[in-house]
């Protein structure tokens, strides 16, 4: 059976189909995509049609535990949907924030720390700030900026790979790890000295 939902493209919505599914959230709604060469396992969380989070990790069993982190941190609600619809309009969006630069437009949602977020949407493509520029620039504790960040609902189309330690060097890239951010660093042209 499928149903239509509604997709957050820039801040317009757009039906797209996908699969409805009964039940708690389980491990086998994940799908794919490719992130610049990384393939990776996906899960969106939707509520009344909007994509409100997606979570991805090398593992199916993962992707869906860092989506319940997602959603403790943020307190959200919903269901745990898996989409083709859904991996092509990430695959999109992806491309438009890393080679295109276009910026991407936050839900209408009070995500935890939302500062942040908005903050880091003002990095354009092909530039980095350090995480400490970020904790000034939101006005959110350094801590608290870390922990926001490893709860990115939109990680890539909110740029967290576009930030740096204060030696410029790159730290975490939590869940996928240093080597994706430094390819999605180099496909912006961003050039790392190490």
């Amino acid at each position: 059976m499928l149903l239509r939902l509604r997709a957050l493209t820039g801040g317009k919505l757009k039906s797209v189909e996908a699969e409805q599914v009964e039940g708690p959230p389980r491990v086998g709604r994940c799908g794919e995509v490719d992130v610049f060469g990384f393939n990776v396992k996906v899960v969106f969380l939707v509520l009344e049609g909007d994509v409100l989070a997606y979570s991805w990790h090398y593992t199916k069993e993962k992707a869906v535990g860092h989506m319940k982190k997602i959603v403790e941190f943020h307190g959200l609600d919903g269901e745990l949907k898996k989409s083709s619809a859904f991996e092509r309009w990430l695959r999109e969006w992806l491309s438009r924030v890393v080679v295109q630069g276009e910026r991407y437009e936050l839900p209408d949602f009070k995500y935890r720390h939302k500062r942040v977020y908005e903050k880091l949407l003002e990095v354009p493509k092909g530039e980095t700030i350090t995480y400490s520029e970020l904790a000034r620039a939101s006005g959110v504790k350094y801590q608290e900026v870390l922990a926001a960040l490893m709860r990115n609902p939109f990680q890539v189309l909110v740029p967290c790979h576009r930030l740096l330690t204060r030696k410029r060097t790159l730290m975490g890239f939590y869940p996928l790890g240093k080597d994706v951010k430094r390819r999605l660093l180099e496909v912006e042209g961003v050039k790392l000295e190490w």
